[in-house]
Order: C-alpha cells, then structure tokens, then sequence
C-alpha cells in the first residue's frame, strides 16, 4: 500500500499531531488502543503495509500513544521486549531506526515517548 492510498484509506479516521503521531480518532478500546472493525488499528495498518505479524510478534509504540498508528512510530518486538521497555522505554536509545541520531532528532511527546523528527518530516512528506 503507497503513502496516497493510506492517506485515502485512513481519510477522517487519523489526525497527524505536532509531534508526527497519526492518532486515530475513530472507534476505541476501553484502553485506548484504536479500533478498525474489530482489530486494532495499528496493527491493522502495520500489516497493511508490511503484512502479517509473527504470532509472537506485537507492536511497541515508541511515543507510547496508544491511538497512534504511524507506522514510523512502530517497532515490532516480542512481548517480553515489549514489557522491558516500559520501564527504561527509548531513553537507552541512541538512533532511530533509519540511523538518524537522537541527540539532535528526538522530540518527547506529553505521553514521554521519544520519536524522531527527521522520520516525522519524511513520513509527512511522503503523504503529500
């Protein structure tokens, strides 16, 4: 699926934030995950995209906003990864995963998690 036919696929359902976050606003799990039909949103997205997960396989949101489905803000990892980060979460991270440099990229999101700025723009750009 091209960057067009997401921005198409996804018209009225996702909002982009300041911070590059594609947050969903329809339909919500009590936790605040979103909902398409009956998966959730991001990871219905992420396999749109790039196809199935491993069944061992769930999708780390690196700006910890639950409602995002910004494929540059996802990072598939086992469930225990998962789980490891959420104490230390992106602060022991130096790149991001395109190699841009955190120390000069990164930007905290109110939720504190850390994305890049430059995969931000990128992803943006390739929207339009």
């Amino acid at each position: 699926m091209s960057d067009r036919e997401v921005r198409i696929a996804y018209a009225g359902h996702v909002a982009v934030d300041d911070f590059g976050c594609w947050l969903w606003e329809g339909k919500r799990t009590r936790d605040g995950y979103g909902l398409d039909g009956s998966q959730l949103a991001h990871r219905a997205h992420w396999e749109r995209v790039h196809g199935p997960l491993l069944p061992n396989v769930v999708l780390d949101h690196l700006c910890r906003r639950r409602n995002c489905i910004a494929i540059h803000h996802l990072d598939p990892v086992k469930q225990s990864e998962n789980e490891r980060r959420k104490a230390w979460r992106n602060r022991l991270r130096t790149h991001c995963r395109n190699g841009h440099d955190l120390a000069i990229y990164s930007v905290i999101t109110p939720e504190g998690g850390r994305v890049c700025r430059q995969c931000n723009r990128d992803a943006i750009a390739n929207l339009r």
